[in-house]
């Protein structure tokens, strides 16, 4: 079950991206698994930063 969902925007896409690092980074979850870690592995990946990204990225990105 989700637990939380956690939104960014900004001016810029680097912006939006900029905020949800800084967001994932003070998150803190006790207790349970999270897909936080994940979720960084995302937002930095080069091809997701360009917005150069399909509806396979996220399969894509399980695999690796």
């Amino acid at each position: 079950s989700m637990i939380a969902k956690v939104i960014t925007f900004g001016n810029t896409r680097n912006e939006a991206i900029s905020k949800m690092k800084r967001a994932l980074e003070e998150v803190v979850i006790e207790g349970i698994e999270t897909n936080r870690d994940f979720l960084f592995d995302i937002i930095k990946d080069p091809n997701f930063i360009r917005g150069k990204f399909d509806t396979s990225f996220i399969k894509n990105k399980l695999k690796q």
